[in-house]
């Protein structure tokens, strides 16, 4: 039971002991004297007409302690600030700060009274030397890692603000183009229904008169009527063409409703079955581009039924902010090379792409895809292209 007591007497004196002995060392390392960097210069060559300052901390250093600063430049050590004034002070703070000239690498030393430092040397002087902190020069503005990335944020920023640019000048000029195709089409409908329509109304109506006085069983009769016919025919498909011209700025753009009337204005077969679709976003349309859409669709429709008038018509508007694409199924389509001649070249003029593809059982698809920029007034920003 004594030997027992003994053991753990023992025991506990050695961990007391080794408790002590790690707190002594802990205190001896952490009271290490040490010197560290607060700012540094920029990392320039070597100038003796410039100086600028330099800031540290000493840490643990003793009252009679003090820093001695170099600048290496070329590949040599210069006691900095001046030869004859090689000692920096240090506060009771524990900061220091003095003024030395340029270089590419710069040391602080923590040095006791009988430190005497050289002038310049080509290695730091280590012996007497309680602790030293060396470190680069600030690099230069122009090579600082921010300074290259915004260099690059403001290159990306100038091109696409040039491609914003380019981009509405194009805009602008197809607007314009637009506009001129508009007011000539207006102008080229209002001399055709003021002249000559109008005759061939005045002579429609003088037949008529002629046809009148004329007895019922007269040779001349049924000539005549046909002539009358055909100019009822002339009269109508003058006045459907000046309505088609018109269509899509008096129905303020309304696209859907314009195509709907197509048939009305085509003279279309009640009997041929005629859909259109609406899936568009709520963006309002460039007049110039819902006129032009308007026109390739009625023409592609003219050149369809003028010699096979009968089918299938479907047409769908699906519009996005980025594209306005309209889709025309046709199951009798007589005149391709027409189509893709005449209308091919309209959908190239607005700045859409125009394909025309052969599905079995005699369809056509005939789709055209605006940008969005050109179909639309208002649209978001355009990404950067490629």
């Amino acid at each position: 039971m004594a030997t027992d007591v003994r053991v753990g007497r023992a025991t506990l004196c050695l961990l007391v002991l080794t408790c002590i002995c790690l707190g002594a060392c802990r205190r001896v390392v952490t009271n290490r004297p040490s010197v560290e960097f607060a700012s540094v210069p920029l990392a320039e060559p070597g100038n003796p007409n410039r100086v600028s300052a330099i800031r540290g901390r000493a840490v643990h250093a003793a009252p009679n302690q003090r820093i001695v600063l170099y600048a290496r430049t070329d590949g040599t050590w210069w006691v900095q600030p001046f030869a004859d004034k090689p000692f920096t002070s240090i506060r009771p703070d524990s900061t220091w700060s003095n003024s030395t000239h340029p270089g590419m690498e710069y040391a602080a030393l923590l040095v006791g009274p009988e430190f005497q430092p050289p002038a310049q040397t080509d290695a730091l002087p280590m012996q007497a030397v309680i602790a030293a902190a060396v470190t680069k020069g600030e690099p230069p503005v122009w090579k600082s890692w921010w300074f290259s990335t915004l260099c690059g944020i403001v290159g990306v920023l100038c091109v696409f603000g040039i491609y914003r640019y380019h981009l509405n000048q194009l805009t602008a000029r197809l607007k314009a183009r637009f506009e001129e195709r508009l007011a000539e089409r207006t102008r080229v409908a209002q001399i055709l229904h003021d002249t000559l329509l109008q005759d061939v109304i005045s002579a429609k109506m003088q037949l008529h008169v002629a046809a009148d006085r004329l007895l019922p069983d007269s040779p001349a009769m049924e000539p005549l009527n046909h002539v009358l016919h055909s100019l009822g025919q002339v009269v109508d498909e003058g006045r459907n063409t000046l309505r088609g011209m018109r269509s899509p700025l008096e129905r303020n753009y309304d696209l859907e409703k314009s195509l709907a009337q197509l048939p009305e204005e085509l003279k279309i077969s009640a009997d041929i079955p005629f859909q259109v679709t609406m899936k568009c976003t709520a963006l309002p349309l460039q007049p110039s581009a819902a006129a032009e859409l308007y026109s390739i669709a009625k023409d592609t429709l003219i050149y369809a039924f003028r010699e096979a008038p009968t089918g299938r018509v479907e047409i769908e508007l699906r519009g996005t902010m980025k594209e306005l694409r309209l889709l025309m199924r046709v199951t009798s389509l007589g005149a391709d090379s027409e189509v893709l001649s005449i209308v091919r070249d309209r959908a190239e003029r607005l700045g859409s792409r125009f394909s025309i593809r052969h599905r079995l059982g005699g369809k056509r698809e005939i789709e055209v895809r605006v940008p969005g920029h050109i179909a639309f007034e208002t649209h978001p920003p355009i990404p950067l292209a490629r």
